[in-house]
């Protein structure tokens, strides 16, 4: 781990940390905090339970010069086995208000959950958002979607911080560079904070029951007994990634301590206690070279690789 390059930051971030009565841990394991359950530790560690908290955080952190990284549900992520470098902060600011028809939910609420709240209040157009096993805050960030939703489709604002100017503000949804699996948080330092997003009136079963039938449909398709990240891949143009990895033979194909589900080809799945991020990652990059070799198309990653990767690049 690229520790010694940070510890005089870190040292600068500890004190600030203890100056402000901000609790932060050291050299805290995020695998068990991952669905993938791989990696290494994060240097520095913190669970803000509110936005302020999460703002002071991100104060202090930009003070000592120390990089961050927010980790939501743990979904969607693989990270290195060096572990992260700098501080690691897992929101867990999760309130969620209700008024009429337009929701509002901070950075690290539940996905599924929030599905299932609307459901119960009779609010249609998030059904999808029970196969989001991330959180809120992540969602917006990758323009999470499934079921043929997304959050482009309901997100109306956002409130970010931007550690640049330390300035808190609200970005409508023209403003957030929707794209498939994107937006402007990838390509920058800004923070989601909270989101509104505007659904409409519906019946309450008719919506539980479109989240039952979601839910049964992720079951009986996805390796969910598995440990797995997600998706591994993006679709590309008019297919699906999981057909051509299947139809290039590589289903249930293994890589060390990881292998491509027999369930379902676009997902990979690591062994139970013993699963190495670098292992998943080979395994990936094998696939996306069989299928450009086989059928000529190149797969994208829909999953991010985060950390100190520094022995994959050797």
């Amino acid at each position: 781990m690229s520790g010694a390059s940070t510890a005089g930051p870190l040292a600068h971030l500890d004190r600030l940390a203890a100056e402000r009565g901000l609790a932060l841990r050291a050299d805290v394991s995020l695998a068990p905090l991952t669905t993938l359950r791989v990696g290494g530790p994060a240097e520095r560690y913190a669970e803000p339970a509110t936005t302020d908290e999460l703002v002071s955080l991100l104060d202090a952190a930009t003070e000592a010069s120390v990089p961050t990284f927010l980790l939501g549900k743990g979904s969607d992520v693989v990270v290195a086995d060096g572990g992260i470098p700098g501080l690691v902060l897992r929101v867990r600011a999760d309130a969620v208000r209700i008024d009429g028809t337009r929701v509002e939910a901070e950075a690290g609420a539940s996905m599924t959950g929030l599905a299932k709240r609307c459901a119960r209040e009779g609010l249609a157009g998030f059904d999808w958002a029970i196969s989001i096993p991330g959180s809120f805050g992540g969602a917006v960030w990758a323009n999470a979607g499934a079921h043929d939703g997304q959050m482009a489709d309901v997100i109306r604002d956002v409130e970010v911080y931007d550690p640049r100017d330390r300035a808190r503000r609200t970005l409508s949804a023209d403003e957030l560079g929707f794209a498939y699996r994107d937006s402007r948080f990838k390509h920058g330092p800004e923070v989601v904070l909270s989101g509104w997003i505007e659904l409409r009136p519906g019946d309450p079963a008719a919506i539980t029951a479109l989240v039952d039938g979601h839910q049964a449909r992720r079951r009986a398709t996805q390796p969910l007994a598995d440990q797995n990240a997600g998706s591994v891949f993006r679709n590309p143009d008019g297919d699906h990634a999981g057909r051509l990895i299947e139809a290039a033979g590589l289903k249930g194909h293994r890589l060390g301590s990881a292998r491509v589900s027999e369930l379902h080809a676009n997902f990979i799945v690591t062994d139970r206690g013993a699963g190495r991020a670098t292992d998943v990652r080979a395994l990936g990059d094998l696939v996306r070279a069989t299928v450009r070799d086989r059928f000529g198309v190149d797969l994208a990653y829909e999953i991010e690789f985060v950390g100190d990767w520094a022995e994959v690049a050797a």
